[in-house]
């Protein structure tokens, strides 16, 4: 099979005044089959990429299109098609599950993207024959034996470390009519005498405070690590405290969002008591819990690695020509 490739590469100069220009301008050429940069263009468009993005992911695209009409030749060099009442199936049952079977709305989305139902059709066409090309080098993992499994383990295992994570209960006092910290601090202690006294902590935090699991007895109901807690102060104390253990009462400065969408402090204070119901210490998820986990990765790599020698000689048979940018 002998197949000609020409890829050619965009400067500056596509994107003027932020805005993409020459969309009719040749991407690629593989053999007869040429790419021009309004179809990448449309293919970022799609996922709603930035202007910037476009500039910075354009190549990858393009390589993309690239090897798929590479697979496409390889794959009618072995004689091999896709009858046209597949592609017909597949592109009604698109139809029916990404638009309820409303042509018409579908008719709309293809002429908003400046792709006519032909076109369409084509790219069916096109991903399903790269992906039975690329299928057949794919690797399942029971291809993968237990010493190789058991060698990833060990050369990888902080990819498997588990963080300390915690289970809290809270009771919360925060003011309701501008009471003072000194107030919310006193009511804070009167209620950590009574659970030093043997009151059950779920009761008292039925009972008191305004904390938003208060009808949970004050249990947060996951387990949390500690980059997953916002506020510091909580934070800090939470992980001090050993399974079963309930703090001093403490402040924190509550957190709000902003209009701009970003968390930080509102200047707010309030009172916790914390108790940490379960925890869980760090450490390293035993080999026979990510066994499977390995094994998919594993193919992965095989999968991936097959695919790129692949690809790699079908293009050792074709003429490639590359302008880089400068």
């Amino acid at each position: 099979m002998a197949v000609f490739l020409t890829v050619i590469t965009f400067n500056h100069s596509l994107w003027a005044q932020d805005n993409l220009i020459e969309i009719n301008r040749v991407a690629a050429k593989v053999n007869n089959e040429i790419v021009t940069w309004g179809e990448i263009d449309r293919a970022m468009t799609s996922l709603n990429f930035t202007t910037m993005e476009k500039k910075d992911r354009a190549s990858e695209f393009v390589d993309g299109k690239v090897d798929r009409l590479l697979s496409i030749y390889a794959f009618n060099d072995k004689g091999m098609a896709i009858p046209d009442s597949y592609i017909e199936q597949e592109y009604n049952k698109r139809l029916i599950q990404e638009f309820n079977g409303d042509r018409r709305l579908f008719r709309d989305v293809l002429r908003s993207k400046g792709m006519s139902q032909m076109e369409y059709r084509d790219s069916i066409r096109e991903q399903i024959i790269y992906q039975h090309m690329m299928a057949t080098r794919r690797r399942l993992k029971e291809d993968v034996s237990p010493d190789r499994v058991e060698e990833f383990y060990k050369k990888n295992e902080y990819r498997f470390r588990t963080d300390q994570k915690i289970r809290l209960k809270e009771i919360v006092f925060s003011p309701i009519a501008d009471e003072p910290l000194s107030v919310l601090m006193q009511q804070a202690r009167k209620v950590r005498g009574d659970l030093a006294a043997g009151e059950k902590f779920e009761d008292v935090a039925r009972k008191q405070g305004q904390s938003p699991y208060r009808e949970d007895g004050g249990d947060w109901g996951v387990m949390t690590s500690s980059r997953e807690i916002r506020s510091q102060e909580i934070r800090e104390q939470a992980f001090e405290l050993k399974e079963g253990d309930v703090s001093q009462p403490f402040k924190v400065e509550l957190l709000e969002r902003k209009p701009d969408g970003s968390v930080g402090k509102s200047g707010k204070l309030a009172v916790y008591i914390l108790k940490a119901d379960k925890v869980e210490n760090s450490g390293i998820r035993p080999l026979e819990e990510v066994r499977d986990e390995i094994e998919n990765l594993i193919a992965e790599e095989i999968e991936a690695n097959a695919q790129r020698k692949w690809l790699t000689n079908v293009k050792a048979d074709a003429y490639v020509r590359i302008n880089l940018p400068e």
